[in-house]
């Protein structure tokens, strides 16, 4: 959705924000797992279909990456 373009339904209606909050987090099952929690998700949504994506400041997920211990 970054190009301007819903996937789902094709829809150039589109709408940005955020998602901001304390308790809100992210950690993988397979790769890693964050020192810290994630706090901040720019979202896009497409305001025709409802359809959503979620993205977090890849800089800021590689400051808190830290690798599993048996990895």
């Amino acid at each position: 959705m970054k190009k301007g373009k819903c996937p789902k339904c094709g829809s150039e209606n589109l709408d940005t924000g955020h998602i901001i909050g304390e308790r809100i987090g992210y950690e993988s099952d397979n790769e890693c797992y964050f020192s810290g929690p994630m706090r901040e998700f720019k979202v896009h949504v497409c305001s025709d279909c409802g359809y959503a994506e979620f993205y977090v400041d890849i800089e800021k997920r590689k400051s808190l990456f830290v690798k599993k211990k048996n990895s």
